[in-house]
């Protein structure tokens, strides 16, 4: 009757190391999506101010057109580049999504070994 509680605790053991080993990977798996969530938004407030400037240019440089003037399109061409500079950041972001998705399964873990 001992060896049989004693059976019976081991695999309570077992069970609650892959308990132990389940949680760690989902809390892995949050701390990934905090990640991404946070790379998108900034992603998305970097292409916001972005659009805001390019608005703000086109309609200076339709004002010094209609004034027979030349624009200036420096300040136009600074944010195309940190437009471009951005751009490059989103297919990281998106492998990260899709990693996300589908997650790689984790090898199973070892039971330990119970005298």
């Amino acid at each position: 009757m001992l060896f049989e509680h004693e059976q019976q605790l081991n695999r309570i053991e077992q069970r609650q190391v892959t308990i132990e080993q389940k949680v760690d990977r989902i809390m892995a798996a949050v701390d990934d999506i905090a990640a991404a969530t946070s790379a998108l938004t900034t992603g998305q407030s970097e292409l916001a101010a972005f659009l805001t400037d390019l608005s703000n240019d086109v309609v200076a440089i339709q004002a010094a057109l209609n004034n027979g003037g030349s624009p200036d399109t420096t300040a136009l061409a600074a944010a195309t580049a940190s437009f471009n500079t951005t751009v490059t950041q989103l297919p990281a972001a998106q492998a990260a999504i899709d990693a996300l998705a589908n997650p790689t399964p984790a090898p199973p873990a070892e039971a330990p070994v119970t005298q």
